[in-house]
């Protein structure tokens, strides 16, 4: 995939801050964290709930629903958890034409603002009310301002807004290129799609390539105006994807005429900015995902290489020892009477003369080492060291004792090298499937997977509280009238709810919905077999309680008629893969009745109350699912471990229905 864009344009964030920005204002900032190229901020935001911005210097500023594979902190991180966790934003704006985005953070007794500089090695900076240098992603003295704390932040050199230049000075910046696209490009600061975007506009697309000196005031006058227009549209707030050949090469704020008209481009409309930016950005974070984990591979597999090859050659220069003593031995063993002869004269040599006369008395000695009491002899011209104290057939097992272990260490090293090349053979698979296994990884999460939940049947999203807060919130947010309610008939459970959206489901949702109130409630970690759900409309459960009455948090009154059902506690475990028009392929972790999971999924578990638990489960189901689906599974033991009820057991394992051939 191509991606044109490689960071936000100045219409872009014109149109983020308008829209987007002004809407943040409020938010309270839970946590930061560094996913390894960008700060992913957790915003807590009134009428909004939780909300996920991403920050990353000379590429973008945008909201979105896909969080990092891996999330930790960096010294930045650190700086941001110390000082404005818990804050909130006043204000997100754009203080000059350039794409540069600030951010004012009311900070208890103090405001701090953060500078996100949109450009080609732009800087984060953080400064103080009065614009000092507080913090920076990095320091550093550049020709025309110095990143440094102390300091007075100042942005780069700044051009006036384009909107608000007179036409001589917009003629004199167009004189800066070869041509009319680039003296746009590089005069008026704009990318080239958005150049020729406005020259198709103005009706000067056929005159790109011409001189910009040829170029009229009227002409220079329409060109300005459709830059206007542009922005006009921006303010809109929406976003465009644009599509070439089924693959997502831009994004824009406006309408792109250029697209449509001259490439024949697919163009889906957003209803937000941050609806195009997050799939777009999605894809890039991707791509750099890829290198990052194709880079690590590529270093781990050279540097098993390196050892494998240095492996390779111990294990020959043991065996080429191993012949060697071997050789040396059947030598002395096929002249055994001349070898004892030379030991007896070393012997004796040694007894009448002492080491020093050995040499002389007894001939084919190349030295001696009395501390040891050994010998240097040439054997067929191959040099030998013997053991004078040994005699001369112990000298020659010796010698066949060394050559077994050298063979012995051999084969040893042999079984390591074997080790070694199974595992670039397998980092090498990884490294083909990296790409697969990260984009189908990162994914959208929607609002609902923070509860349990599930999709019916018949298409009905069911959601259930994971505790007495999130119960608390179902109940006030999200339950409506014509709704249905379940809940098990045992104290520590969901409150689950079917939104209908003002249809009727039938009694097959129901019962699909009570898999989530039976089996995530206290009766699954007690053991249970099977438990009572009962079920009623919206209207009739209620947080206000009788006259001098108290209800706790997480707990609701039910007037009326109940209906009840019987529910097994067995739940299916799968993953589902998904082809989504805006996001891709993704997989995620879905829950239900083995026929409903078995029909959406790859492969799935049945699972049952039992003794097994955590982390270990969870890789025990992974590993089944894995050794079931026909293709790359990106789904992560966590992720596993999240949607377990409790304690369990696996009784069933099997590919589902959509099963890859």
């Amino acid at each position: 995939m191509l991606l044109i864009k490689k960071s936000m344009d100045i219409i872009d964030l014109i149109s983020w801050c308008t829209n987007t920005g002004k809407n943040l204002s409020g938010c309270r900032i839970e946590n930061i964290y560094w996913s390894g190229h960008y700060w992913l901020f957790k915003l807590r935001c009134p009428n909004r709930g939780k909300t996920l911005l991403k920050i990353e210097p000379g590429i973008r500023i945008h909201l979105s629903m896909v969080e990092p594979r891996e999330k930790g902190i960096d010294r930045i991180a650190a700086y941001f958890r110390k000082y404005i966790r818990g804050c909130r934003i006043r204000q997100i704006d754009m203080p000059w034409w350039e794409r540069i985005v600030r951010l004012t953070i009311e900070c208890h007794d103090r405001v701090l603002m953060i500078y996100n500089e949109i450009i080609p090695r732009g800087f984060l900076v953080i400064t103080d009310e009065d614009n000092k240098i507080l913090y920076a992603n990095r320091f550093e003295k550049l020709r025309d301002r110095e990143i440094k704390r102390g300091q007075i932040y100042h942005p780069p050199p700044l051009r006036p807004s384009l909107t608000a230049m007179s036409t001589d000075k917009l003629r004199g910046l167009l004189l800066r290129g070869k041509d009319l696209v680039r003296g746009i490009v590089k005069g008026w600061g704009l990318p080239g799609y958005i150049a020729e975007e406005i020259l198709l506009r103005a009706g000067l697309y056929d005159s790109k390539s011409a001189k910009p000196s040829i170029i009229t005031d009227k002409d220079i006058a329409t060109l300005r105006d459709k830059l206007n227009e542009l922005l006009d549209e921006a303010y809109r707030g929406k976003g465009y994807l644009i599509y070439i050949d089924n693959r997502l090469e831009v994004i824009t704020a406006y309408k792109p005429i250029l697209y449509t008209e001259l490439y024949e481009a697919e163009i889906k409309e957003t209803n937000t900015l941050d609806e195009a930016l997050d799939p777009y950005f999605s894809q890039y974070e991707k791509r750099f995902a890829e290198k990052q984990e194709e880079s690590r591979i590529l270093s781990e597999i050279s540097r098993l290489k390196k050892s494998y090859e240095k492996l390779c050659k111990t294990i020959d220069e043991y065996k080429a020892k191993a012949e060697k003593m071997e050789k040396i031995s059947d030598i002395l063993q096929t002249n055994y009477q001349l070898f004892e002869k030379l030991l007896e004269c070393i012997d004796q040599a040694r007894k009448e003369s002492g080491w020093k006369k050995v040499s002389e008395k007894c001939p084919g000695i190349d030295s001696v080492n009395p501390s040891e009491g050994k010998i240097l002899v040439k054997v067929r011209g191959e040099p030998v060291e013997i053991d004078v104290r040994l005699g001369a057939w112990k000298n020659i097992l010796e010698m066949r004792r060394k050559a077994g272990e050298l063979r012995g260490k051999a084969r040893r090293a042999k079984d390591e090298a074997e080790k070694l090349l199974k595992r670039i053979q397998e980092l090498e698979e990884k490294k083909s499937k990296i790409e697969t296994r990260i984009t189908k990884g990162l994914r959208p999460k929607h609002w609902y997977e923070k509860y349990h939940w599930l999709i019916t049947s018949e298409g009905f999203l069911v959601i259930g509280g994971r505790d007495a807060g999130q119960n608390e919130t179902i109940v006030r947010k999200y339950l409506s009238s014509e709704d249905i309610f379940l809940h098990a008939e045992i104290h520590g459970g969901p409150a689950t709810v079917i939104k209908t959206t003002g249809k009727n489901p039938g009694i097959k949702s129901i019962e699909e919905a009570a898999i989530i109130a039976a089996c995530y409630s206290r009766g699954w970690k007690e053991g249970m077999g099977a438990l009572d759900v009962f079920w009623v409309k919206g209207d009739q459960v209620s947080k206000s309680p009788p006259s001098g009455e108290y209800i706790a948090k997480g707990a609701f009154m039910v007037y009326g008629k109940k209906r009840f059902l019987r529910v097994e506690m067995k739940l299916a475990l799968g993953i589902e893969e998904i082809d989504d028009p805006i996001y891709g392929v993704y997989q995620r972790v879905i829950i239900g009745p083995e026929y409903l999971v078995r029909q959406r999924s790859l492969a799935y578990v049945v699972l049952i109350p039992g003794e097994h638990r955590g982390k270990e489960l969870a890789d025990k189901i992974m590993a089944m699912l894995r050794n079931r689906a026909n293709t790359t599974l990106s789904i992560t033991s966590e992720e596993i471990m999240y949607r377990v009820p409790g304690p369990s057991r696996i009784i069933k394992a099997d590919k589902g229905e959509t099963y890859n051939n």
